[in-house]
């Protein structure tokens, strides 16, 4: 109709858990969005509550006919920093009311930001949630892949050395012809290697099947010797197809299920229970069978083959997302599904996957001295880390009783107020029973006794701070190297 002023197109960034490394992937994403998205931003909203952590970005983009490669490389992004994208107009009336009545109990927040201030307008929003104020910002600084070869999240790579063509596992993609910054760990090596790549094939999930998870091929530009050699070394070969159970079998997801009592009247539909203890068990699982829709379920008693049941996935962060499934395969070690979830579930299950998939390591520094924190944070980011920080050891074990599962790393000072490093270390490895995570103590005191106490409390080192930021870094490293090929050949 003449004179009709179309409306943009509304797409709100949620981010849940919003602190630490989290809270500096968002800024750094939201940041780049005008490069990102180009001339179709207008302009954002952006809010963050103290008391839950949430933070959201509401876009308002040019209206115009969606473009899929904007919207796929905004999903893309958005997973990898550890958030979900999703357009207004898809939710329902409910969900929408929620999303705005939340962005209104904000109390950190910018409003009607155009594209070209958004990068300036936010700063002061994320200082006041929690990022260190003097890290380093630059409107320049794009999003990029940071991948550990052989490290965490390498389930389901595969490379070309001919063609220096790298695949990645994951259900989310950049679009076709996007160039984009990778940053590529090499075992033994000190410092990460930076590699330009592009993305010259998407596979998406519609296209996936037994031994071709969803994902994308990164052409390598002029990759190194060594990232060729590391490439061809270690990149496992590429999954063969559903398996009557996971490779690792002390590993696999725990996957119970539940038959219906058998009185009821009328019955009650068969039931199963997927779930995934780390995140490494829920990639390698999307790799051998959701991509493709399948999944197993462990059982004594599987159900013949055509049941209908009523499927829930459990993810290591605990969400919960139900699915319809149809046994396909039936057999001693339990039964092959074919799943269908809704869009809602599906968008979740894939920005889970997609944050995962090919990650850095993790590690989570503990000290009461802030400027100690960010020299550090800033000396193992350079490692290649992704990094969460704690002011004191209570702080430290909520953030470990939330993110222990994917983290890597711990360094932890031993003079603070309240629980002391000793005591954290002592609760971690005993009270909490964890033995895989990596932990090195710093101290400025290494006082006589000091280390063998220490370390008969679990500590896999002891540093003193004297030693400064870097070659703390690289020593926590080569602890953090050493474990794993000790792992490796056990």
């Amino acid at each position: 109709m003449a004179g009709t002023t179309m409306r943009p197109v509304e797409h709100a960034l949620v981010f849940v858990r919003a602190s630490g490394d989290r809270l500096l992937a968002a800024e750094r994403l939201v940041g780049a969005l005008p490069r990102l998205l180009g001339p179709a931003l207008h302009d954002a909203d952006v809010a963050f509550r103290r008391v839950s952590r949430h933070l959201v970005v509401l876009l308002r983009l040019a209206p115009a006919p969606p473009d899929e490669r904007l919207l796929a490389r905004l999903a893309f992004w958005t997973a990898r920093a550890g958030g979900q994208a999703r357009a207004l107009a898809s939710m329902s009336e409910a969900d929408r009311e929620a999303l705005l009545a939340h962005l209104d109990r904000c109390e950190l927040s910018v409003k009607g930001a155009p594209a070209a201030e958004l990068f300036e307008r936010i700063a002061p929003l994320f200082t006041g949630a929690g990022a260190p104020e003097g890290r380093r910002r630059s409107p320049a600084d794009l999003p990029g892949l940071a991948l550990d070869v052989a490290g965490p999240g390498w389930e389901g790579m595969s490379y070309r050395p001919a063609a220096r063509a790298l695949f990645v596992a994951a259900p989310l993609a950049p679009p076709p012809g996007d160039e984009l910054s990778l940053t590529i760990r090499l075992p033994g090596t000190e410092k990460p290697v930076g590699v330009r790549a592009k993305v010259s094939e998407v596979r998406s999930p519609a296209d996936a099947a037994p031994g071709r998870p969803a994902g994308f091929t990164l052409s390598l530009a002029d990759p190194t010797p060594a990232v060729q050699a590391a490439l061809e070394r270690h990149t496992p070969a590429a999954p063969s197809g559903v398996q009557a159970a996971p490779r690792l079998p002390l590993n696999a997801p725990v996957k119970v299920l539940v038959p219906p009592p058998p009185a009821e009247d009328p019955p009650r539909p068969a039931y199963a229970v997927i779930e995934y203890a780390t995140d490494q068990e829920l990639e390698a699982d999307f790799v051998e069978n959701l991509s493709h829709g399948g999944a197993f379920v462990r059982s004594a008693t599987p159900h013949p083959v055509g049941t209908s049941l009523a499927l829930e996935f459990v993810l290591p962060n605990g969400t919960r997302l139900q699915a319809q499934a149809v046994v396909m395969t039936a057999g001693e070690g339990g039964m092959g599904v074919k799943f269908s979830l809704d869009a809602e579930s599906d968008a979740r299950l894939k920005a889970a996957i997609a944050h995962i998939s090919a990650r850095p390591r993790r590690a989570l520094i503990v000290d009461d001295d802030a400027l100690a924190r960010r020299m550090l944070a800033d000396a193992l980011t350079e490692r290649g880390f992704g990094v969460l920080t704690a002011a004191d050891g209570t702080e430290g074990l909520r953030l470990l009783a939330e993110e222990l599962l994917s983290l890597d790393l711990l360094v932890t000072d031993v003079l603070m107020p309240g629980l002391d490093g000793e005591h954290f270390v002592q609760a971690i490895r005993k009270a909490g029973g964890e033995s895989d995570l990596a932990i090195v103590v710093v101290t400025g005191r290494l006082t006589e006794g000091l280390e063998p106490r220490l370390e008969a409390a679990g500590a896999d080192a002891v540093l003193d701070k004297a030693l400064g930021p870097d070659l703390i870094a690289q020593a926590a490293d080569a602890v953090l190297e050493r474990r794993r090929v000790a792992a490796d050949a056990s």
